[in-house]
């Protein structure tokens, strides 16, 4: 699908609307400015902040960070590259006919370009007692307070729900507040998104150690309680005391705002590679964007913060008359659990899958190979090289399999065939420059 862009040389008179203010609307914002050092550029977000980095929020919740070290853009950033934030105002719909956004507090704002980045939320969950105060969401900073607030007032054991990364960053926020956890996860592993069983098992039993309570291939089947939460019910019979719950089963993108426009949709905002929406003057990107999974060759959701921010560049580019090109992107994540380090990128299987799982040594390693070619592999305990897998991986470099399986016994590091290979995937990136 390719957008209709009609294109004018940058204009003093040109109005750029940006919804969101987080990654991709501030990297856009950044990139549309270098392009066109005349032209308008205004910011709407229905939170009241600057722009700060959501995956912050639980060393927020743990005390090790205040408010101002988790911004990534002062009100300084906005007043040196001239952009106008309106803040705590939500986007209440959009006229694409007219060209103008209305907001919620009676503002009608006209725009020659507009991006949508309105980012994703959480997948809520319907099950009686969800409205118990005591029942929390993680995703904006007003939610992290909330959950700080409860648990400086109610003492008793916190209930943790979902094992992605929302929920295992959580746990370790409340591990360091030194606070009772259960955890009830409906897959059979935790980060089941990410990681296989073996990989899974380093947080497993390091968060066991902690003392966390792993309920898994359980859900939760209702709270309960009368001025507040109380407990849950497990859909194993059990009843968990608890006088706080976080809720982290993923997120949707936010897209609410785009019926009825005629902006094409999936499950997010489908966009061309130039992150065009199919309706002329508007873009997309960050989590609300559906963008090409490269190893896939299909166009899917991919909330990482680097592809936001590439994304967001991409279109800032084009909507100030630039020719830039979104590649796609890879399915990646990478986490840090106390102290034990993992890596996912690409695909789970291939034709050939090779494993390195020493005994009595807390590493993990392993790549999945197709047609010559590495395309994706999963690292836990020891992720260096991370960086140069990923290359091949991206790049669809030939490699041997000699040359990995010696890198999975020796370490990458230290891999005499592996060092080779990386010398030239590294020349063939940086060989032009």
């Amino acid at each position: 699908m390719i957008g209709r862009r009609k294109k004018s040389p940058p204009d003093r008179g040109k109005q750029y609307l940006i919804i969101g203010n987080s990654a991709a609307g501030i990297s856009a914002a950044r990139e549309i400015r270098r392009r066109d050092p005349c032209g308008r550029i205004t910011i709407l977000s229905d939170e009241p902040t600057f722009g700060y980095s959501r995956v912050m929020l639980p060393l927020y919740i743990a005390g090790k960070i205040g408010k101002k070290e988790m911004i990534i853009a002062p009100g300084a950033d906005y007043s040196q590259h001239r952009i106008k934030l309106l803040r705590g105002d939500p986007v209440e719909s959009i006229h694409p006919k007219e060209q103008k956004v209305f907001t919620r507090k009676g503002m009608h704002l006209p725009y020659d370009q507009l991006l949508v980045a309105t980012g994703s939320s959480p997948r809520t969950l319907d099950i009686p007692g969800k409205d118990l105060p005591g029942i929390h969401y993680l995703r904006k900073i007003n939610d992290a307070e909330g959950i700080r607030k409860d648990l400086s007032s109610s003492p008793g054991p916190v209930l943790v729900i979902g094992g992605g990364l929302v929920s295992v960053k959580s746990l370790e926020a409340l591990i360091h507040k030194k606070r009772k956890v259960h955890m009830a996860i409906s897959s059979n592993r935790i980060l089941s998104q990410m990681l296989d069983e073996t990989a899974s098992g380093f947080f497993l039993d390091a968060l066991q150690r902690k003392g966390v309570s792993v309920h898994l291939q359980t859900d939760v089947l209702a709270f309960e309680g009368k001025e507040r939460i109380e407990g849950a019910r497990l859909s194993d019979g059990t009843f968990l005391p608890c006088s706080l719950a976080i809720i982290g089963k993923g997120v949707k993108p936010n897209t609410g705002l785009l019926e009825g426009t005629g902006i094409q949709l999936n499950e997010g905002v489908v966009v061309d590679p130039h992150m065009a929406t199919n309706l002329p003057f508007i873009y997309a990107a960050g989590d609300v964007a559906e963008t090409l999974d490269l190893l896939r060759k299909e166009y899917q959701g991919q909330a990482i913060w680097p592809l936001a921010v590439e994304g967001g560049r991409v279109a800032g580019s084009n909507m100030a008359c630039g020719a830039s090109f979104f590649p796609g992107g890879l399915r990646m994540n990478a986490v840090e659990l106390l102290g034990i380090k993992a890596v996912s990128v690409g695909a789970e299987e291939g034709q050939n899958v090779l494993t390195y799982f020493p005994p009595h040594k807390s590493v993990y390693r392993k790549l999945s190979l197709s047609g010559g070619r590495l395309t994706g592999f999963l690292l836990a305990g020891d992720i260096r090289c991370a960086g140069i897998l990923t290359s091949l991986v991206r790049n669809g470099t030939p490699v041997s399999t000699s040359a990995l399986e010696e890198g999975l016994e020796l370490g990458f590091s230290y891999s005499p065939r592996f060092r080779s290979l990386r010398g030239e995937v590294i020349s063939g990136i940086f060989g032009g420059f």
